[in-house]
């Protein structure tokens, strides 16, 4: 983990300070782009469809008198550490190309979820804003680099061209409109949206989608502050038999895998339920909603780590199993 720092000096060597409201008001953007990055990854490793729960929205706090001993800084909880390492050094990566002036597809390539992409870079642009005049330090303790602004014009371009395009995916299952004919919807318990098909996808085709269960759709996704609102011109639907997570997490605990966990994921209409299982571990949750289930899965799995993990401890029958299978998904100690 390295000690990561965050501080505001004037631009021009001005030794009087800097007024609170621009420090203040650039570390709130810092803290922002920094959380809408870590909670991107989040999202990504559990397959979350809405916001990020608040415990494990706040494994990327920055903390005043943090370990950087640079102005705020990191100082994350011994299991947070990996994972608030990875979103700091994206961070700084994007300071580091963006600062340059440069744009290109940096955004693009890190960030392939459009509302994430979008978010971030009117985050960015406020920031360089919020900086007028003055020079943000950022980065180890021991590498301090400067982010003096950014080319806005090709930001805000490329700003302009994401929020025309509104392309992506969405999980859940897809119903019949009991309201109206013809209509369909997709819901995954954390939402329940009308869904349009576009022109490539035959309307007798349809009914098999929804027969499908958990099911993933492509097309253009409309959002509100994170939030989705409807699904327009669908131009696939792809069932999904088993779900690879390849990192596990709960609010205490982040641990990188070195083979994934594979969990099979089920909807009952009748509970209205969404269900994850892993039958060589032992795990089957059930929860309302897709992201609750992903969230609950997650948190088993790092119950049974805390409890069959030490390979000191003496087990045998099911309980060594379980020790050994959970050993075998890292790498050696």
């Amino acid at each position: 983990m390295h000690s990561f720092g965050f501080k505001v000096i004037p631009a021009d060597g001005d030794d009087s300070g800097v007024p609170v409201a621009v420090a203040g008001q650039s570390m709130v953007d810092i803290q922002k782009l920094l959380t809408d990055i870590g909670c991107y990854s989040v999202s990504r490793e559990l397959r979350l469809q809405g916001n990020v729960p608040p415990q494990l929205k706040s494994k990327f706090d920055l903390k005043i008198g943090g370990s950087s001993g640079s102005g705020i800084g990191s100082n994350p909880s011994e299991g947070n550490k990996d994972i608030m390492d990875d979103a700091l050094n994206n961070l700084c990566e994007m300071l580091d190309f963006l600062g340059k002036g440069l744009v290109g597809t940096w955004l693009q390539d890190n960030f392939p979820e459009k509302a994430c992409r979008l978010a971030i870079t009117r985050t960015v642009l406020e920031l360089a804003d919020h900086l007028e005049g003055y020079i943000l330090m950022y980065g180890p303790h021991d590498d301090m680099r400067s982010f003096k602004g950014v080319n806005r014009d090709k930001l805000h371009e490329s700003l302009m061209k994401d929020s025309q395009d509104q392309e992506g995916i969405a999980l859940g299952i897809i119903y019949q409109d009991p309201a109206k004919k013809n209509r369909w919807r997709l819901s995954n318990g954390s939402f329940d949206v009308p869904i349009k098909f576009g022109s490539n996808i035959m309307p007798s085709d349809i009914p098999s989608f929804a027969s499908a269960g958990p099911i993933i759709v492509t097309g253009e996704v409309c959002r509100n502050e994170g939030e989705v609102l409807e699904i327009t011109d669908v131009n696939g639907c792809y069932s999904f038999p088993e779900v690879k997570f390849h990192r596990m997490m709960d609010s205490d605990h982040d641990l990188v895998l070195l083979n994934p966990v594979v969990a099979v994921p089920t909807y009952n209409p009748q509970k209205k339920a969404w269900n994850l299982d892993c039958e060589i571990l032992g795990i089957s949750v059930s929860k309302p909603s897709w992201d609750e289930c992903a969230v609950a899965f997650h948190e088993y799995f790092m119950f049974l780590w805390d409890t069959y993990s030490d390979p000191e401890q003496e087990l045998d029958g099911e309980e060594k199993e379980i020790r050994d299978y959970l050993l075998s998904l890292i790498p050696a100690f």
